[in-house]
């Protein structure tokens, strides 16, 4: 294997494009189709090292059928790694829901969370 990159179900990639770019700072890499088109079925954003797959929920169940679910948020956590946990907080924390303000874990970092505009918990740790 030579990476792995989450590929989420979301609501509205152009929306959802706004969020990861606006709030936390990530560049639009490539959309499908072009990012001038009212609506997109896929977008891919990069922060540093970190890439994430966005694509239009009708979008992936037609490609993936067994991922349809009755639920309308998300299904799992993302744990992010980063360089300026503090910064990053003063940055969007009132850009973004915050669920979990800074705390020092007990496996010895320090994180918060916060939910995306589609309900997956993004944890962000130093």
């Amino acid at each position: 294997m030579q990476s792995i990159i989450a590929n989420l179900k979301v609501n509205n990639v152009k929306e959802t494009l706004a969020f990861y770019k606006d709030v936390l700072g990530f560049e639009v890499i490539d959309t499908v189709p072009e990012y001038e088109q009212p609506v997109l079925n896929w977008g891919l954003v990069k922060n540093g090292g970190a890439q994430l797959m966005l694509q239009e929920k009708a979008n992936l169940e037609e490609e993936y059928p067994v991922l349809k679910s009755d639920s309308g948020a998300g299904c799992l956590t993302l744990f992010i790694k980063v360089n300026d946990l503090e910064g990053l907080f003063a940055q969007v924390k009132d850009k973004a829901q915050v669920i979990k303000s800074i705390n020092k874990t007990f496996y010895g970092t320090k994180e918060f969370a916060i939910v995306d505009n589609n309900g997956f918990v993004l944890t962000f740790a130093e």
